[in-house]
């Protein structure tokens, strides 16, 4: 069990970046109100903030496709070499704009009645705790380790040449 769990941790984290890019590319390629985010609006009122929601939506979504392009990095870099320092900080990084969007959701939906929800948050909360879990508790070779050996590779084969 414990040999899949690392696989599973970085598979999700991965899964987690593909959201992020998903979710920016969507979000900075808007035109016009999301049905969801309209549905908060009075509709004698969406002609005059649609210019500042479409600059809300390019923050948001080139915000996010940063947070996918990084958080991708870092899992098929040190997490995958296996920093369990690295898995905390994208889980932190991956969770709070997820708790925010929740928070949001709520509170919209309390006040206009905007069919808009924390579960979907909820699931990939789940997801990212479940990748932080797997990332950091299955068998790892430590990322210095790693390093240490890459090193004494190189002089090894240097060592060769040079004899």
């Amino acid at each position: 069990m414990h040999i899949v769990l690392r696989p599973l941790g970085i598979a999700l984290f991965a899964l987690m970046g593909g959201f992020y890019l998903a979710f920016g590319a969507l979000y900075a390629s808007v035109t016009d109100m999301l049905w969801f985010h309209a549905a908060a609006v009075p509709e004698a009122s969406r002609a005059a903030v649609l210019p500042l929601y479409l600059a809300l939506m390019d923050l948001i979504g080139s915000a996010s496709i940063a947070l996918g392009l990084l958080g991708l990095f870092v899992v098929f870099g040190p997490i995958r070499r296996g920093s369990a320092r690295a898995a905390y900080a994208v889980a932190l990084a991956f969770a709070v704009p997820l708790v925010g969007a929740g928070l949001v959701a709520e509170r919209l939906a309390a006040i206009t009645g905007a069919p808009t929800s924390w579960h979907i948050m909820g699931g990939l909360f789940a997801v990212t705790a479940t990748a932080l879990y797997g990332a950091t508790r299955g068998p790892r070779r430590r990322a210095h380790v790693a390093e240490n050996r890459a090193t004494e590779a190189k002089g090894y084969f240097a060592a060769d040449r040079v004899g």
